[in-house]
């Protein structure tokens, strides 16, 4: 018995198959089924009972499952803590954040850090997934959250909030401040959610049109006069066809996390402290309090 095989079963355990273990694990499928097999050989015992839409532990697999996790959350504070221990301002830092964020706001400040520390290699992971930085599938996340985690560090960058925007051709033909009812909401979001935010919207009158779940869609179609949007202050403000129609309203926290273990690595601590240094800059873009627009 070796971790390689206690790690493959705990991964099959918690994903309830081989091939989500697998699609997590970035390893094949076949690999999981020989090293699961190896394990049960030498247990001598059967760890799952297979079904055709995935496994249920067996008895004996209950009885791994919390040695193997316990063995995991050792090994991987033990290499916490050696990371952490890193001066090196060189080698791999993962940063997760939601796309949108990545896209509209942070694209230019991700970059200006790479020219400031050549020799950090930057890998960022754009996704709206909570990451696990216990498990070091990531370094540094920033998250849109009221309540971070209790056991990471964290910096609060402002109070993400969206406002209502829209062209001023489309603004000027439709008069949604009229209570006309010619105007028309870019829609997202699924019915009741839908319903939801046009009732608590600033034109709770007004109509969709589509159902554009992507965020660049939405603006697209925005820009192509069909309707006025619900958009993030950071993605509207910046937009110099758009007009803000309404102040902004806040949604959730913005935050930048990391564990406490890693505080002292070097590239962390150099990349919170990069973006700490821009947090009124941060703070105002996405709570919409200074609304400039490029010329």
């Amino acid at each position: 018995m070796n971790w390689d095989d206690l790690r493959l079963f705990l991964a099959t355990a918690e994903a309830g198959s081989m091939r989500a273990a697998a699609k997590a694990l970035k390893v094949s499928h076949t690999t999981i089924s020989r090293r699961i097999d190896a394990l049960e050989t030498d247990f001598d015992t059967r760890l799952f009972d297979r079904r055709s839409d995935g496994f249920d532990l067996t008895p004996a697999g209950v009885a791994l499952l919390p040695v193997a996790q316990a063995m995991e959350s050792n090994l991987l504070r033990v290499e916490r803590r050696v990371r952490g221990a890193d001066k090196e301002l060189a080698g791999p830092l993962v940063v997760t954040l939601p796309d949108m964020f990545a896209r509209y706001l942070m694209a230019p400040l991700l970059f200006e850090f790479m020219e400031e520390h050549p020799m950090i290699e930057l890998e960022v992971n754009e996704s709206w997934t909570i990451f696990d930085l216990s498990r070091r599938e990531a370094d540094v996340a920033i998250r849109f959250t009221d309540a971070p985690p209790d056991h990471l560090i964290g910096r609060e960058l402002g109070t993400f909030s969206h406002a209502v925007y829209g062209t001023p051709a489309y603004i000027e033909t439709n008069e949604p401040f009229d209570g006309s009812t010619k105007a028309r909401w870019i829609g997202w979001g699924d019915g009741a959610h839908r319903k939801r935010w046009v009732a608590a919207s600033p034109f709770p009158e007004l109509a969709t049109i589509g159902r554009f779940d992507d965020l660049p869609l939405q603006v697209e179609a925005m820009r192509a006069g069909l309707g006025i949007g619900l958009i993030p202050c950071f993605v509207g403000d910046t937009i110099p066809e758009f007009e803000r129609l309404s102040s902004p309203t806040p949604r959730s926290g913005v935050w930048l996390l990391s564990h406490a273990d890693l505080r002292s690595t070097a590239r962390v601590s150099a990349f919170r402290k990069f973006i700490i240094e821009r947090r009124d800059y941060l703070k105002a873009r996405v709570e919409g309090t200074v609304f400039t627009q490029p010329q």
